[in-house]
């Protein structure tokens, strides 16, 4: 630990020609210290700075805690934080954090300064995509070699939602970089979702006058419930597959009604009505056309259909498509949104697109990939995970039995963004990727459990997608060995 300090590290992506110094591949550690976790696993940690702004803290398990394994973190949001990977460390991994090159999460960096001057900042904007998760591989591994005198046996990703996208990344650009992925509500169709993130808040204004409340959103979000329940053969508060569910609250008397008020959270008004429905519908164009999909029937509409827009939802028009801090989400309406929506794709996808369907490489290095999804989540659209799961299938060909071999996707009902939400909770992720990658062992389903209270566990099977969890007939639908993966 003594010498770890003075270990010579490169980084081996420099930095752009136009960025200050230019083509600068050098690391810097900056600081080493030592602690031990609350789980009682000591560990030295590594802080490293890559030009210009790159962080990356690397916790080196000791006392022979360490596993022969490394294990990267995702973030979330505009990442602009990092930390120590405590829990990676007390797993015995190699445990790795980065801040993606910045500070803060309001996606200001996306924007050169001063301001305004219409640019975009490209070094930052390339470091938040994917160098800096990169480089946590590049450098944890150089210090793995430095500290123990050996590279990592098996290294692997960790992330969901923004983590996600970046483990996606990963596995499309730089496919050696890890043995295996795990990647949670994957935000990669970045510019699309977050161009329908504010989709709702224009729907409520120009149909309902304005934000319906939480009230009112959980009525309607309980009348879908209620009517599609059913439709997966099993009575439990959750819609299994919320895409075979066609509730509409504009046609539901028992809701929504003309004289009904603002006021009233006991039902909605028919513009409170439709606002909702567009927002499950999805962002379309003036002629109806669909551009993405909505929120599923059942995710909770606080998060994307609140009082004020979701700040993701604002960051990225001003600071990533128009270069203007008052950019003012209000000029959107029916007309222009697809010219908006077009005009965010030309922006960011060149930079952010992390939907290459294209995983050859990472299949033929022997990666294992492992992506799940709530149907429930609230903030990034459901459909866009199985929408890119077909994409791949169709690209690579053999359909979805060929993708299984290397790549598995899980849809869980009822559940949130990266968790919460009314359905059973997945359990065990990551160890699925672990025991694919080091046994071979394919996860053939995922348990999912939640507490009925007084002791009483609900487990339900996660099925490979397309498949999903059929109740048998008979037993408990409280207990997931009564149910089978079948085709839809």
């Amino acid at each position: 630990m003594a010498g770890i300090g003075s270990t010579s590290l490169i980084s081996d992506l420099p930095t752009l020609p136009t960025t200050v110094p230019s083509n600068d591949s050098s690391a810097t550690i900056t600081a080493v210290s030592s602690a031990t976790t609350s789980a009682g696993v000591p560990y030295c940690l590594v802080k490293v700075r890559v030009p210009p702004a790159i962080n990356i803290w690397v916790g080196l398990p000791t006392g022979g805690f360490w596993n022969g394994r490394l294990e990267s973190e995702g973030g979330g949001g505009y990442a602009g934080s990092v930390g120590v990977a405590t829990g990676s460390i007390n797993g015995g991994y190699i445990g790795i954090q980065t801040d993606t090159g910045h500070v803060g999460g309001s996606g200001t960096f996306g924007m050169l300064t001063p301001i305004p001057n219409g640019a975009p900042d490209v070094q930052l904007q390339t470091d938040f995509a994917f160098r800096s998760e990169h480089l946590m591989s590049v450098i944890g591994k150089q210090l793995s070699s430095a500290f123990y005198g050996q590279l990592p046996q098996y290294s692997y990703w960790n992330g969901c939602s923004t983590g996600g996208r970046q483990g996606m990344r990963m596995a499309q650009q730089f496919p050696s970089d890890y043995n295996g992925i795990l990647a949670g509500a994957p935000a990669f169709h970045w510019d699309r979702f977050q161009a329908y993130q504010i989709w709702p808040e224009v729907a409520m204004r120009l149909d309902a006058g304005g934000p319906v409340s939480g009230a009112k959103e959980t009525l309607a979000t309980n009348a879908a419930v209620a009517a599609c329940d059913a439709i997966d053969g099993v009575v439990d508060g959750v819609i299994g597959d919320p895409r075979k569910c066609t509730y509409n609250p504009v046609n539901d008397a028992s809701i929504t009604r003309t004289s009904c008020s603002s006021a009233d959270n006991t039902c909605l008004t028919p513009g409170e009505a439709s606002a909702i429905e567009k927002i499950w519908g999805g962002a379309k164009n003036a002629s109806g056309k669909l551009l993405w999909p909505g929120l599923e029937r059942g995710a909770s509409l606080s998060g994307l259909a609140g009082s004020v827009p979701f700040s993701i939802a604002v960051a990225q028009p001003r600071y990533w498509v128009y270069f203007d801090p008052n950019w003012d989400w209000t000029t959107l309406n029916y007309s222009n949104y697809e010219a908006f929506f077009k005009k965010t794709m030309q922006m960011v996808n060149p930079m952010m697109a992390s939907e290459n369907p294209n995983l050859s490489a990472f299949r033929n290095a022997g990666g294992k990939l492992v992506m799940w999804q709530g149907w429930a989540d609230q903030l990034i659209m459901s459909e866009g995970s199985t929408m890119y799961y077909d994409a791949v299938t169709n690209y690579m060909g053999g359909g979805y039995g060929q993708t299984q071999k290397f790549f598995r996707h899980f849809m869980a009902p009822g559940v949130g963004h990266c968790g919460g939400g009314s359905g059973p909770q997945p359990q065990n992720l990551f160890q699925a990727v672990v025991n694919w990658v080091e046994q071979g062992v394919a996860p053939d389903v995922i348990t999912a459990s939640k507490s009925l209270g007084v002791g009483a566990v609900q487990t339900r099977p996660l099925c490979p997608y397309p498949t999903v969890a059929k109740y048998t007939g008979s037993g408990s639908t409280d207990d997931a060995a009564n149910f089978v993966c079948a085709a839809p």
